[in-house]
């Protein structure tokens, strides 16, 4: 399991490692000076991509939903859950380049269940990418919710990475991340009172989505 003290997470130290060693070359055998400053460029990009910051809820009760993904809320709308197969409330959530591409679990409880789907690699931008490209469903649960997260890998993607197995989980916990560009699908129960709205950046770990309105 992943250490919360990583700075930088691991699986971020090939691309350091490499890019550095690039950028240390042109500089030992004098390359042009844009060519050092590409390199450098990639190198500080992967140190900043692979970050690894703590987070704390803005609200941990036992009805709060907290965001799973960093990124911008791209639609919400009505739809049928993978795993439970439910009518749900979905959230899409669109991450950069310069996004924290770790996931969390947005509540307190199991996780469940998982199913891993191969796909394609499509653009994001493609009506069909949600459908069709590679994913990775988790099923978190408690006593009160049922909520699915789905990573969806993207164009540039081209892998998603669990950091561990199913089993108890804390809130905000970090379970697994994107390498690049992605999409992360929250599937909320429909007794929910959302506190976001579209177009709304949100932090995995720290954004409150809304609560559970048990009077439904």
């Amino acid at each position: 399991m992943m250490k919360k003290t990583e700075i930088i997470l691991k699986e971020g130290y090939p691309y350091i490692a490499i890019s550095g060693v690039l950028f240390l070359v042109s500089l030992l055998f004098k390359f042009p000076t844009i060519l050092q400053l590409l390199f450098f460029v990639i190198f500080v990009f992967f140190v900043y991509f692979f970050r690894n910051p703590a987070r704390i809820p803005e609200d941990d009760s036992e009805n709060a939903i907290i965001s799973p993904s960093d990124g911008t809320i791209i639609e919400i709308k009505e739809s049928i859950s993978p795993i439970t197969n439910k009518n749900s409330i979905k959230i899409s959530i669109r991450l950069s380049l310069f996004d924290v591409h770790i996931q969390r679990s947005p509540i307190k409880g199991e996780m469940s269940a998982r199913e891993y789907i191969h796909g394609m690699f499509l653009s994001l931008n493609s009506n069909k990418a949600s459908e069709l490209n590679e994913q990775n469903r988790v099923l978190f649960e408690n006593e009160k919710n049922q909520i699915v997260v789905n990573q969806i890998a993207g164009f540039i993607t081209r892998r998603i990475i669990m950091f561990r197995d199913l089993g108890p989980i804390k809130l905000g916990e970090r379970y697994g991340m994107i390498t690049f560009g992605s999409q992360v699908d929250v599937y909320l129960p429909k007794n929910i009172t959302l506190k976001v709205s579209e177009f709304q950046k949100v932090k995995a770990g720290e954004s409150l989505i809304g609560y559970i309105n048990e009077a439904n």
